[in-house]
């Protein structure tokens, strides 16, 4: 039985006359080569060599097959696979809905090659290491970019990791949330996306911490000592003064209001500060504040995962290699 297309859409760029598949997802069809598809994805193979009854439905005298995913999601796929350009490696610009569709539907069609090209966009903006965090000072990254603009923070992102268990993206997806957004947006969630209640709770008690106490350690290299030994400052305890002074200053920059982001602890003092630093103390005092401001973010970047209850560094880094071997 041929089914009726008039009230269908055709997706432009995957209606292909002389291919003889026909996809339909949602009100929207796609026609293409069922050997390429069958090729690509072996649950698609599958599918497609079970033997067609002889009252099976067809659609404009092709085979047919009605898919339960999206159409948006459908379309960024069979892009995908057709069409290089349209979803380039890493670092090539892309959208995040174009990337959430292609790493749904290549992990649910099981295209490993593709599936590991989104993998490799998320997990390079979302590092498991501190130097690989620092690496992305000052870089943009066109997909998560969107969501920023989009007012969504990392809550797409989040959500979409655990339905994969792309855990290793978590620690910093979580991170960030505080990073973007105020408690508003975590709480009630934006659009149709929303956390779990579990991940909410994980974000506010992770909040309190990295607000007061791991601030609190990432400062206290201009309070600790109160006078380093070998301080070289021409008049006593300049060095001390110095350091006390930035401390206060350093005390409004972690301010807030309910209506914007946090400063986070591992941004709080920078390259910038560093260098208005370096005009003011000798160089055994600042070298060694940035010894133990150092030791500091090492400590509070290896507690980072334990903070919003998942697996440690070394678990999440396994986990990421054997999704992308």
């Amino acid at each position: 039985m041929d089914l009726e297309i008039a009230a269908l859409t055709r997706a432009e760029g995957l209606w292909f006359d002389d291919c003889g598949l026909v996809l339909q997802a949602e009100t929207t069809i796609f026609r293409i080569s069922r050997e390429f598809l069958a090729v690509q994805s072996p649950i698609f193979r599958d599918m497609l060599s079970l033997p067609t009854h002889p009252d099976a439905e067809t659609m404009d005298g092709c085979p047919f097959v009605l898919l339960p995913d999206s159409a948006e999601d459908v379309t960024v796929f069979l892009k995908a696979l057709l069409y290089y350009d349209f979803f380039e490696p890493w670092p090539a610009k892309t959208t995040y809905p174009i990337l959430a569709g292609v790493l749904r539907m290549s992990h649910k069609y099981e295209v490993d090659a593709l599936r590991k090209r989104a993998l490799v966009h998320l997990s390079s903006f979302h590092p498991t290491t501190l130097s690989g965090w620092d690496e992305l000072v000052d870089k943009k990254c066109s997909w998560f970019d969107d969501l920023i603009d989009a007012g969504y923070s990392t809550i797409p992102l989040i959500i979409l990791a655990r339905q994969l268990s792309i855990d290793w993206i978590l620690p910093v997806a979580f991170y960030r949330m505080y990073e973007t957004t105020c408690e508003n947006i975590v709480l009630d969630g934006r659009g149709n996306f929303e956390l779990s209640g579990s991940d909410k709770l994980a974000l506010v008690v992770a909040s309190r911490l990295l607000e007061t106490t791991e601030v609190t350690q990432i400062l206290d290299f201009l309070w600790t000592p109160f006078s380093i030994k070998g301080c070289t400052s021409v008049h006593v305890n300049e060095c001390t003064k110095v350091r006390t002074k930035c401390r206060r200053k350093a005390e409004y920059w972690r301010r807030r209001d309910a209506e914007t982001a946090s400063t986070m602890p591992l941004d709080l003092w920078n390259a910038a500060d560093w260098q208005r630093l370096a005009n003011d103390v000798c160089q055994i005092c600042l070298s060694q504040m940035k010894t133990v401001h150092g030791e500091a973010r090492r400590s509070l970047w290896a507690r980072l995962p334990e903070m919003f209850e998942l697996s440690d560094w070394t678990e999440l880094e396994k986990m990421k290699a054997e999704a992308l071997e």
